[in-house]
């Protein structure tokens, strides 16, 4: 399989090795990684300053009337939030508990005031303005609210008075301390889980590991491509996170998609595929590793950086690449595909991939977690 980087992807996908500590670095690299290293140690200051503000009493986390859960992580990058965000709400919703989710919009036309996602409407935004992850949020899950804003404390106000939630689903809300939550998820790609250890902007850390002490329950998603990692990655979480639960979670396909037509039912399909795919998501050696496991041919894979808005003329570039690979059809993901023109055309077909997680062990002492946490903070209100 052949990596080509798009645009500006192709330096930060390089930085990106580095502050995971990937590949080997000259020592002229070194050393112009040295301004980043220092820049990391002014990140850990103002980082350390914001969360002592709230331990220590200076600011004050806002609590709402009803049950918050955040779903994040300690690293950028995806890690599988939006999937279990996904799961979450539907098994709120299967609870009986009306649930809402509440995201910040990143890439969209963010704004402080709540504004509804309607996707699922003939009406509804386009995903420039509410940002790609939260407008898939909504396609998907048409019967649970989703509500975009950077003020989220304003935001799971709205909800709940608008909607009657009982239940909001925080994404990415671990370093979100303005917002008091009643379950702390946090998620760590078992693939790349923390790189080589350094803050931002050396390393892939939001904050040292210390901060898992605040976790309820830690999930390492993407085990099925890491097992032989997994003893070594839960033993240093454990050093910081020592008697809470760890839970595994895998990378399910749920169907492969062209147009309105599935094409998953005949595994046989794919492997006499010849794909080109492409994508603009956090980790897209993980997508490309899906694929293969499915039995696509992936002749080679674009790599635009995340959230990229497509243009015309990036269709056309992949198009190209497919031609010149003889490739029989174009791959993506449902977060990229949101972000494409329904009336761009190719020679051959664009399947979109739509994937789900699945827990390997301990879901259901998770859902006794999470109902205990909902359930006993509704009694002591």
């Amino acid at each position: 399989m052949d990596t080509i980087f798009m645009g500006r992807s192709r330096w930060q996908y390089t930085l990106y090795r580095h502050m995971c500590g990937e590949g080997r670095a000259s020592a002229g690299a070194r050393l112009g990684l040295m301004p980043l290293w220092v820049a990391s140690q002014f990140y850990r200051g103002l980082a350390y300053g914001h969360r002592q503000g709230f331990r220590w009493g200076w600011r004050r986390p806002h609590r709402l009337p009803c049950r918050v859960i955040s779903v994040g992580n300690l690293t950028v990058g995806g890690t599988g939030k939006t999937p279990l965000a996904m799961w979450l709400a539907r098994w709120c919703r299967d609870q009986g508990w009306p649930v809402a989710i509440l995201s910040r919009g990143y890439g969209g036309q963010a704004a402080d005031a709540p504004r509804v996602v309607e996707a699922h409407r003939a009406n509804g935004q386009t995903w420039s303005a509410v940002g790609d992850e939260p407008y898939l949020l909504a396609q998907e899950l048409p019967c649970v609210p989703v509500v975009a804003g950077r003020d989220r404390v304003r935001s799971g106000m709205y909800a709940h008075r608008r909607f009657g939630a009982q239940v909001l689903i925080l994404d990415d809300g671990f370093q979100h301390y303005r917002l008091a939550r009643d379950f702390d998820m946090v998620l760590i790609d078992a693939t790349n889980p923390f790189g080589h250890g350094a803050l931002l902007p050396r390393g892939i850390l939001r904050e040292p590991l210390r901060a898992l002490q605040r976790a309820h329950a830690v999930v390492l998603t993407r085990v099925e491509l890491a097992r032989a990692a997994l003893p070594a990655v839960c033993q240093r979480i454990r050093q910081w996170y020592p008697h809470g639960p760890i839970y595994h979670m895998t990378t399910t396909v749920e169907a492969l998609t062209a147009g309105e037509l599935c094409v998953l039912s005949d595994p046989l399909l794919l492997r006499q595929h010849r794909v080109v795919a492409f994508v603009g998501i956090g980790n897209p050696a993980a997508f490309a590793a899906t694929l293969t496991q499915l039995g696509c041919d992936v002749a080679a894979l674009l790599v635009f950086r995340d959230h990229h808005p497509y243009t015309a003329a990036d269709w056309q570039a992949i198009v190209e690449v497919a031609g010149r690979y003889g490739a029989s059809g174009i791959v993506t993901t449902t977060k990229d595909q949101v972000r494409l023109d329904p009336t761009w055309q190719a020679s051959v077909p664009l399947y979109t991939l739509r994937t789900g997680v699945a827990f390997a062990e301990g879901e259901a002492t998770l859902q006794q977690q999470l109902r205990t946490a909902i359930t006993d903070a509704q009694t002591s209100d």
